[in-house]
């Protein structure tokens, strides 16, 4: 008989029956083309078909037909290749640990310049707080306006090219739409989470302190117990940040964090009429803290405040460069100690030290051996965009001999006390020791910033308020966001009777926004505060 000639691939010994095409063309595309839209990366491709054996001829089949019989009562077929898991694993980085696993319960903001990655159970309020940066006033018609960016997923522009709503039209008609429709991905995130009761603030579902400086600090309070990390003592993403295995930070980011911040002049009319040359730092503000007490004193819902010393400037990102929220932090308390002359203020002379200068100075108290296992923690943060915490902010103020001391504050056992109330409570408890009174329900104390340390973030309090009902606030300065147009227009007044809550809630953290954490972190400068009337200069 004549044997069928057989289709072949042009690359390998892959044979096909001649009305088998169609086989050939799908194996050429599965094995040999790496961008067909066939070709099924992890999965199993099947092994190609064997060529069909020739008919044997009738005499072929009576000769061996009795030994073929007796030979395969004998024979054992070879066993099948192992099939391959669909699920491919990962190689792992050197020294990685269990605790370096991407966080799942994280979402990158979409702001452009932003780039920050934010908890989801902090999303809605992150998107509110970007809206309250770019609060205006509005001259015309005497109110406040707010636009939610528009690169924003979920933003619906009006035809005069803002977007809504805005935080402010939220505050003002229940009706509207939350914040939390205004991204369909991040609300799908949240919903597969269990519900919640207790105001949605069950102590298994809050977010607690990736790593905490009492698991290992010297200084640390003995009765306080925190678990060291899993495994190996290198931390990984969930602890430092996406970038926490790079060795160097991409060349431009160097660069812009090594020029600092743009410094422009601006000529401006005193109050006694002359001209005044004033700098203007590009991501600093000054004279915030004067304004808030203000505003404080004049809110009818407010029965007490407490502000911080008013050197203390706002401090915020640079365009694009990511999570640096420990650093600017420590920067706003660098301004007050060299604002007010404060302990250590001979080691920051001239401008505010940028971000490369605080990542020196956290290593050389490394070397020294101030919470050097941060090193073996982090693998070294210099030149990087590795996120640093309260260990590294101790480290930074005790290398350079400036007396702080870090207090730890968790939900009760029984989960009776909240940490957020804990906070509050300390916190009201810090600024009352040294308050006096200026006719106002508002107390001005020349008492440090303090560095607050939660789940995924660090922010610089800077006051507090309780309310007539009860309820208290946090006054911070958050380096994630940028002071808003509208108080800008405000620096520099010392008689303002208009009560602006709007402008407040850019610096207010409340409980709705602190009871979705199971544990804070704060660092305090315990060295005696400098005492000249500082509120009148």
């Amino acid at each position: 008989m004549a044997t069928t000639a057989l289709l072949e691939c042009p690359i390998c010994d892959f044979t096909v029956l001649p009305d088998s095409e169609y086989v050939l063309q799908l194996h050429f595309e599965q094995v040999h083309t790496t961008d067909s839209p066939f070709r099924i990366e992890g999965e199993e491709v099947l092994p190609p078909p064997l060529p069909p054996r020739p008919s044997p001829s009738i005499t072929q089949l009576n000769d061996d037909s009795a030994a073929s019989s007796e030979e395969e009562e004998d024979t054992v077929l070879p066993p099948l290749p192992p099939r391959p898991s669909s699920k491919s694993k990962q190689p792992k980085h050197d020294g990685d640990t269990p605790s370096s696993r991407e966080d799942q319960g994280t979402v990158l903001c979409p702001e452009l310049n932003c780039g920050e990655l934010v908890l989801l159970t902090d999303f809605n309020d992150h998107l509110d707080y970007h809206s309250a940066e770019t609060l205006s006033f509005d001259e015309s018609t005497g109110k406040y306006h707010s636009h939610q960016p528009a690169n924003m997923p979920g933003a619906t522009a009006d035809p005069k090219g803002s977007s809504k709503p805005s935080f402010l039209e939220r505050k003002s008609s229940p009706g509207l739409p939350d914040a939390s429709h205004r991204n369909e991905d991040a609300n799908r995130k949240l919903k597969k989470k269990a519900h919640r009761g207790r105001g949605d603030s069950m102590s298994s579902e809050k977010s607690t302190l990736s790593r905490s400086i009492l698991s290992f600090n010297p200084f640390a309070k003995a009765n306080k117990m925190v678990k060291p990390p899993p495994g190996s003592v290198r931390l990984g993403k969930d602890e430092l940040g996406p970038h926490a295995w790079e060795d160097r930070m991409p060349k431009w980011l160097h660069e812009q964090l090594a020029a600092g911040p743009k410094i422009t002049n601006v000529n401006r009319i005193g109050r006694d009429g002359r001209l005044i040359k004033q700098e203007q730092v590009q991501n600093e503000t000054p004279g915030i803290i004067p304004i808030l007490a203000q505003l404080s004193a004049i809110d009818h819902t407010v029965k007490e405040a407490y502000y911080c010393h008013p050197s203390t400037l706002h401090i915020g990102k640079t365009p694009k460069e990511g999570g640096f929220c420990g650093y600017r932090n420590i920067q706003m308390l660098v301004s007050y100690i060299q604002g007010a002359k404060a302990q250590g203020f001979e080691e920051f002379p001239g401008r505010t030290p940028g971000i490369l200068k605080v990542q020196d100075l956290i290593e050389s108290a490394w070397d020294k051996g101030i919470n050097e296992i941060g090193r073996a923690q982090t693998g070294g943060i210099k030149g990087t965009r590795k996120y640093i915490g309260t260990p590294e902010a101790q480290a930074f103020f005790l290398g350079t001999q400036i007396d702080c001391a870090v207090e730890l504050f968790t939900d009760s056992p029984d989960g009776q006390i909240e940490a957020h109330e804990q906070l509050f409570s300390a916190i009201e408890q810090y600024f009352a020791q040294a308050a006096f009174k200026d006719d106002s329900n508002v107390y001005k104390t020349l008492l440090p910033p303090i560095y607050l340390q939660q789940p995924g973030h660090s922010t610089t309090i800077v006051g507090f308020e309780r309310r007539i009902n009860g309820s208290c606030n946090l006054i911070v300065h958050d380096p994630m966001y940028h002071t808003s147009p509208a108080m800008h227009r405000l620096l520099g007044r010392r008689n303002i009777r208009t009560a602006r809550p709007e402008v407040l809630h850019a610096y207010r953290r409340g409980a709705k926004q602190l009871k979705k954490h199971a544990a804070f972190e704060v660092l305090m400068l315990t060295a005696h505060p400098p005492l000249f009337p500082a509120w009148d200069v």
